[in-house]
């Protein structure tokens, strides 16, 4: 048995995976328009729903999923926050927290499989915020990264992760 039949079974055809790696591209890309719109850096569902692709389909097909997303925003699908594209996007801003997606679901994935999941979402949450600090700080300087990259999402990304480790197995 592979590491990956914990999440999806080894039976499924890959014309079911590609369905389901695009349908959650798609997820996170309509996940990405629930939006408060702070600045630099706006209020969205799109860490939460990167982690969630990551912990339910495990990090192979979680981690294909945020590849296509991310391909497809750089390709000027208007799919990151607020419809941007293109990719200048990475060279923005907000750039780290998209740069952090595909190891966050990648590692959540993984670590959910050896049943760690709250760390699987703590740890995936810690490198989408600390690579976007860590951007955001190249922009702005590193107090104001903080103030304004993540300080905001102090309350807000807790309350999340419980809701997300409630509903992932």
């Amino acid at each position: 048995m592979n590491a990956e039949s914990t999440t999806l079974s080894p039976s499924i055809s890959w014309p079911r995976e590609l369905s389901i790696v695009f349908g959650a591209a798609l997820f996170l890309a309509i996940a990405s328009q629930i939006s408060i719109p702070l600045q630099p850096v706006p209020l969205t569902f799109q860490s939460i729903t990167v982690l969630l692709i990551g912990m339910a389909l495990g990090p192979r097909l979680g981690g294909y999923a945020i590849a296509l997303y991310l391909v497809a925003g750089s390709l000027g699908l208007p799919v990151f926050a607020d419809f941007h594209a293109g990719f200048a996007t990475f060279m923005g801003p907000t750039g780290g927290y998209l740069i952090g997606f595909l190891p966050a679901a990648v590692i959540s994935g993984y670590l959910t499989q050896q049943h760690w999941k709250v760390t699987g979402a703590l740890l995936g949450t810690f490198i989408i915020f600390g690579l976007g600090f860590a951007f955001l700080a190249q922009y702005l300087g590193t107090a104001q990264a903080w103030a304004l990259g993540v300080k905001p999402f102090l309350i807000s990304e807790p309350i999340k992760l419980m809701i997300l480790c409630l509903f992932v197995k």
